[in-house]
């Protein structure tokens, strides 16, 4: 991950915390065993640069949706679904391209623990989930008579969160997530992928009772 697009992440988390602070309600948060929470969650950036005069633009976008229920006060446990996507193309200065598309998905246990600050409608948490990763990439290259080479691995994966989240009413809230995803994936012709991915999440969240 470059610097622009991690201090583009952190300009937008401030802008969200100062725009959010003037909704936040002093409430008691609704995290009582017998609750559901759900949502999504997700970060987007682009990326333009040139390297040795040659134009490379791209886009990568991740998203996440954790559901659950609470099964005592403050300690939700569900399922955590994840997507993420990232696309660069390279225009060389003699008329070709290189292309280059990863994905990798993720479906897993979740478990949250909510630490609430009563009266201030915020709450702190950490979160982690256990489960299956899938990933595929695709390259392509003009240059080399449009060649094309996909590969794709799977395996065990897990993520580490900590997050904080202010509810704006007793059912929505907003929150932001830092995660570290780990894990090693295996494939074809001896591929292997050792995961050691951090995000930066923004999101929405829906609480019922």
């Amino acid at each position: 991950m470059t610097i622009f697009p991690f201090l583009k992440r952190i300009c937008f988390f401030s802008i969200l915390l100062f725009a959010t602070q003037t909704y936040g309600q002093e409430t008691i948060i609704p995290l009582t065993e017998g609750g559901w929470v759900g949502g999504l969650s997700g970060n987007v950036s682009w990326d333009d640069y040139k390297v040795n005069g040659s134009q490379v633009d791209g886009f990568n976008f991740s998203v996440s949706s954790r559901n659950g229920q609470f099964v005592i006060n403050n300690l939700s446990v569900g399922f955590d679904f994840q997507w993420s996507e990232d696309e660069l193309t390279a225009w060389l200065q003699n008329g070709d391209k290189d292309y280059e598309k990863n994905r990798l998905g993720f479906f897993g246990l979740w478990s949250r623990y909510y630490i609430p600050f009563i009266g201030t409608g915020w709450a702190l948490f950490p979160e982690i989930s256990l489960g299956y990763a899938s990933y595929k990439s695709k390259i392509e290259n003009t240059l080399v008579s449009n060649s094309i080479i996909e590969n794709s691995a799977d395996g065990f994966a897990y993520n580490l969160g900590l997050g904080a989240t202010m509810f704006v009413s007793n059912n929505v809230a907003f929150e932001t997530t830092v995660r570290y995803q780990g894990g090693k994936l295996t494939g074809d012709n001896d591929l292997e992928i050792e995961l050691s991915n951090i995000d930066i999440l923004f999101g929405i969240m829906i609480y019922l009772k």
